[in-house]
């Protein structure tokens, strides 16, 4: 079963490259541009991506510490360096928002902000929930503050869910992670029982079909390492093809399995980096953008809102106010369909601006803490 201390399997870097692509399509659906390019419908269903998150976790997490954990590696520490990976940027952007109600309340100008501080998204009840994490498990808490983190609150739970499934259930494990994912892709068919746990259930269903296409993809590797890549190339574009159009034709919430089926099966195929896609996914901006994924999903909001905030100041100046309408999330303005291309042209200077951010997020904050979670991590457990 191997040395529980042996480094992880090989990376999988054109699946890292694609987490990056998904997490660049939720900060699109966040921007609410109305262009006609980014106003499609495609990016409005951008959220859909998460659920690729949670599939991808289930496979990558298998993959690096199913086997490992199996021989006797520590839960603890496996824990501690999820933790890690994970938290030190929750907690930045959380004292991001917590700052920016502090200027709020004490500057007093709600008058010209529109809204007193710590108001109903922002409760002061609500931020220990976040700061801990669990607010999976507290429906009430889980859109408020840092929006984004309550799937960073379900994949906590998630690795907990593992490690214990792994020490407790060996190897059936795999097959519990697939029973519970069609589960529950078949409880979020009943809204009435779950109430506001669907979020939860989103990431049970992803992360359980993500652990089960790692195990097939232990069948399935040494076929894929032959001399196949026409087909991987065909497989590549051809699963690409459905899914866009998947998205394009169906609706979100009732099709959530189905969508998880089709993620699952875009993992095991971009697994094996042989495809015309992969080879595109391996160049070296891909590369840069999967490496700053988990930043940009984490700061995409702050950095979109300070960006649009500040071109509608430049709007005001010029007299220019009715180019934005009511955005997503918490009211931000958006660009109003009017403005055509332009629109799509100033989306994606908002754009930028939060790629940038995570640069800058993934520099400073991620990489250094998760470097030094690893160094502490032989002496936990």
């Amino acid at each position: 079963m191997g040395n529980p201390a042996a480094p992880a399997p090989h990376r999988f870097q054109a699946l890292d490259s694609l987490r990056g692509v998904a997490a660049l399509i939720v900060a699109i659906e966040h921007l609410g541009a109305q262009g006609p390019v980014l106003g499609q419908r495609f990016f409005w269903l951008g959220s859909l991506w998460v659920d690729f998150f949670f599939v991808l976790s289930g496979f990558v997490i298998a993959s690096a510490y199913g086997e490992r954990l199996l021989a006797g590696y520590p839960p603890r520490r496996f824990l501690w360096l999820r933790v890690g990976r994970i938290w030190p940027v929750h907690l930045i952007v959380l004292l991001a928002y917590l700052s920016i109600e502090l200027f709020v309340w004490a500057s007093g100008s709600a008058a010209l902000t529109g809204r007193a501080a710590f108001g109903a998204t922002r409760g002061p009840e609500d931020f220990a929930v976040q700061l801990l994490l669990l607010q999976a498990l507290v429906p009430a808490a889980i859109m408020t503050w840092s929006i984004q983190s309550w799937s960073i609150s379900v994949e906590m739970l998630l690795y907990v869910l593992a490690a214990l499934g792994w020490r407790r259930l060996g190897r059936g494990w795999w097959v519990a992670s697939l029973g519970i994912a069609l589960l529950a892709g078949w409880l979020m068919t009943w809204t009435e029982l779950i109430g506001g746990y669907h979020k939860l259930l989103r990431g049970l269903c992803g992360f359980g079909l993500g652990v089960a296409a790692w195990r097939a993809w232990t069948w399935l590797e040494p076929w894929a390492r032959k001399p196949t890549g026409a087909a991987l190339s065909a497989a590549e574009l051809g699963l690409s093809a459905l899914l866009v159009w998947a998205i394009l034709r169906a609706g979100f919430l009732p099709f959530t399995l189905g969508f998880d089926l089709l993620f699952a099966l875009l993992v095991l195929v971009f697994a094996a980096q042989r495809g015309v896609v992969s080879h595109l996914l391996l160049g070296r901006p891909f590369v840069w953008l999967g490496a700053v994924s988990y930043s940009l999903y984490m700061v995409h909001t702050l950095a979109e809102s300070a960006a649009m905030s500040a071109l509608v100041r430049l709007a005001g100046a010029l007299g220019w106010q009715g180019l934005f309408v009511a955005g997503t999330g918490a009211n931000r303005p958006a660009l109003s369909g009017a403005l055509g291309l332009y629109a799509d042209l100033a989306g994606l200077a908002a754009l930028l601006v939060a790629v940038l951010a995570a640069g800058v997020m993934y520099a400073l904050v991620e990489r250094p803490l998760r470097e030094w979670s690893r160094r502490i991590a032989p002496r936990i457990g």
